[in-house]
């Protein structure tokens, strides 16, 4: 991977160098445009096994994932016992959806559990004290399953312990340099070969799932009025927690998501979700972006600001009106989130970009934001500088965002260390904390030193395409490479060698760029662009060479279709180059 020469700048608008994948050629595939091939051997898959994708060729044995075992003998012995069991899961869209999963093979089986998720702000993340008490006082809870949690629960878990409580973990957090008092199933265990480290928990519910039911199939349990439960019409809801975590779509998750998608209206809390959303341009199709954009959100709004419980007992639900009752509550409640949001958002990329423009990592306090919105106003901030951001909101709850090559776990973990936080971690890319008010200052210093230093990785071009090159078949031969997501970006394209003879402002907030080059012409639309840097450089490139770096997509215009690129950056020719050209 390389730069290449035929860009018209060494570094962007956004101040990052463009590398060009090498584009090799693939095999020819019956049925599949040979750039969408090119770019998926060029992303190192095996173009057979992805264009065709096949649960069985990518499901592993349950077995191979250490505790697997154990977990599923406990689990099935605690069903033929008819133990009281409690499924405890996560407040986000993964912890809902594998929660549902659990509830909804044991009600099959004619044994509904009980299930709790914490409540965001009184209880928090994981398993605590209180409740497993709870657990055990109010229901006589014998087995607990925590799902998305638990990994790194040890004195939780140790009060179940002393309480007789058997449990078992399905995870898919890092692991500390502790084993919790309780059988763990985590691709990320410490003595792991991370293997499988990609699956968030809905997936590895799934395949547990599979070793229940190989398990309970060995032993007889299933019969004629007790028929084995058919997994495959959850994958729905598989897809749905996959694309929500943010997990790579690459692997069994690819096939996951694949798979699930289309089956996505089969569960009626979905269906309801849909219905709830409709608008004018009708219902919202189940797809990968709706998942992230739509339906996720929706979940997701009642774990940060409402009843934990709503997201699990809408995708648990097979009665139509509960459906439909649950689905009405979780769409207000997203509005309403997404008014508190705004607010946020726009004061926090205001302190970004002028108090704070000088800081390597930005870190916002402000005691009137709901716990439950930092996380994205910090990704709102993140986007908006292109710095890792740290949103502190009411009591000190802090959520993390990182750019691309960037620990920002890790620097949470240095903070843990010095003792400036009360508690925190997270991985790469986002990372929760907790701070005391007068020890924000201090943080921020030690964040800053963390990343000071910290240099924006180069941007991968997929593909890199003349102007007037980028065409309506290309376009619609690239869609054969969904699902996009994690691992599987939709592919950047360069559209290089354009002169901007026109620049168009769209209703007072949106640029579009009217390219011509040797071998045609090309539009590049950039969406909320007027004020914003790259929108204002572009703004002022009329009768300048422009490079455009985006994603494709089809425009319906004058009654035609028409290939468009939607600006993500640009590059503009110095001048000193056009006076010699």
């Amino acid at each position: 991977m390389t730069a290449t020469p035929e860009f018209c700048n060494d570094q962007s608008v956004g101040g990052r160098e463009w590398l060009l994948k090498e584009q090799p050629d693939g095999p020819p595939i019956q049925g599949i445009h040979p750039s969408a091939v090119s770019v998926a051997v060029a992303r190192g898959f095996d173009p057979e096994r992805f264009f065709s994708p096949k649960l069985r060729d990518e499901l592993p044995d349950p077995s191979v994932m250490k505790g697997m075992d154990e977990a599923v003998a406990i689990f099935c012995d605690a069903v033929m016992a008819r133990k009281r069991i409690a499924i405890y899961g996560d407040y986000d869209v993964d912890g809902a959806t594998s929660t549902s999963l659990l509830v909804r093979w044991l009600t099959r089986v004619g044994q509904p559990p009980i299930f709790y998720i914490p409540d965001r702000i009184a209880e928090g993340y994981g398993p605590n004290a209180n409740a497993i008490r709870r657990l055990k006082e109010e229901h006589d809870i014998e087995f607990i399953l925590f799902l998305d949690c638990g990994t790194r629960a040890h004195a939780p878990l140790a009060v179940g312990v002393e309480l007789g409580i058997e449990m078992a973990i399905l995870d898919h957090h890092e692991q500390d340099d502790k084993n919790p008092p309780a059988v763990l199933v985590n691709p990320k265990r410490n003595d792991e070969n991370r293997e499988f480290e990609y699956l968030c928990t809905a997936g590895l519910a799934f395949v547990f799932l599979v070793g229940v039911n190989r398990e309970m199939r060995t032993r007889g349990f299933f019969t004629a009025e007790r028929p084995e439960p058919d997994l495959k019409q959850w994958l729905g809801i598989v897809a749905l927690g996959t694309v929500c975590d943010m997990v790579p779509l690459t692997k069994l998750n690819r096939v996951f998501v694949k798979m699930g998608l289309p089956l996505m209206g089969e569960i009626p809390g979905l269906r309801a979700l849909q219905s709830v959303n409709a608008s004018t341009k009708g219902l919202p199709e189940f797809n990968e972006h709706t998942c992230g954009f739509v339906f996720g959100p929706c979940i997701n709004a009642e774990g940060r600001i409402g009843d934990t419980r709503s997201g699990t007992t809408l995708l648990s639900a097979d009665d139509e009106h509960v459906a439909m009752e649950m689905a009405v509550k979780l769409v207000e409640t997203n509005k309403e989130r997404q008014e508190i949001t705004k607010t946020a958002e726009a004061l926090a990329v205001e302190i970004a970009t002028t108090q704070m423009a000088g800081d390597s990592t930005i870190v916002i306090y402000n005691d009137d934001w709901h716990p439950g919105i930092v996380g994205i106003v910090a990704g709102r901030v993140k986007d908006a500088v292109n710095k890792p951001a740290v949103i502190i909101g009411r009591g000190g709850t802090g959520s993390c965002r990182s750019v691309t090559g960037y620990s920002i776990g890790a620097a949470v973990d240095a903070a843990l260390a010095a003792g400036v936080i009360d508690k925190g971690g997270g991985h790469m890319m986002a990372a929760g904390l907790h701070v005391k008010p007068e020890n924000v200052g201090e943080l921020r210093r030690i964040l800053c030193e963390q990343s000071n230093g910290f240099k924006m990785q180069p941007v991968e071009v997929d593909m890199s395409i003349a102007c007037g090159g980028l065409t309506v078949p290309l376009v619609e031969g690239m869609e054969v490479l969904r699902p996009f997501g994690m691992g599987n970006p939709q592919p950047r394209i360069v559209v290089h060698g354009g002169y901007v003879t026109r620049v168009q402002i769209m209703t007072g907030v949106h640029i579009k760029l009217h390219l011509a080059g040797r071998f045609g012409s090309c539009k590049a639309l950039l969406f909320n662009g007027v004020g914003t840097p790259l929108g204002d450089a572009i703004a002022l490139a009329e009768d300048k060479f422009v490079d455009v770096y985006g994603r494709s997509r089809i425009d319906f215009h004058a009654g035609k279709n028409n290939a468009v690129i939607l600006i993500d950056d640009a590059m503009i020719r110095p001048e000193a180059a056009e006076e010699t050209a």
